[in-house]
């Protein structure tokens, strides 16, 4: 039986890897954005989003991270973050339209998001730009 040559081989592996590439995109993990709240700690939103992409300081001062990733459907693994007091009827009303389909993050789900993330000077979340959704 005549053997592959190394060039079907590297074809064969480079064709795996990327079927591999793609279907990881497809299941990558829900991202918590009630992390982008104004008042959430800036460590919060980074443990979350995963390193920014981009981190400058403003004219004013105080500093900008820009994020990019994949908005998932795969359950997220870390423990549900804690609510602060401020927080909780926002975050009460986003688990009861997660538990009747009518989320309004679901139409990110599967998007690719890039985000500005603007802080006071306490590094909490001021507000957030969607800069781009593809």
């Amino acid at each position: 039986m005549p053997r592959p040559s190394l060039n079907v081989l590297c074809l064969i592996v480079g064709l795996v890897l990327l079927l591999a590439g793609c279907a990881s995109t497809r299941s990558a993990t829900k991202k918590d954005l009630s992390v982008l709240q104004p008042g959430v700690s800036r460590a919060a939103v980074i443990d979350e989003l995963g390193t920014p992409v981009s981190s400058t300081i403003s004219r004013a001062g105080l500093p900008v991270d820009i994020f990019t990733f994949v908005q998932g459907t795969a359950p997220s693994k870390k423990p549900p973050r804690p609510v602060e007091p401020e927080q909780a009827d926002a975050a009460e009303l986003l688990v009861i339209l997660e538990q009747t389909g009518r989320s309004p993050t679901a139409m990110l789900t599967g998007k690719k998001l890039t985000l500005q993330v603007n802080y006071d000077a306490e590094e909490r979340v001021k507000d957030t730009v969607l800069l781009r959704m593809e």
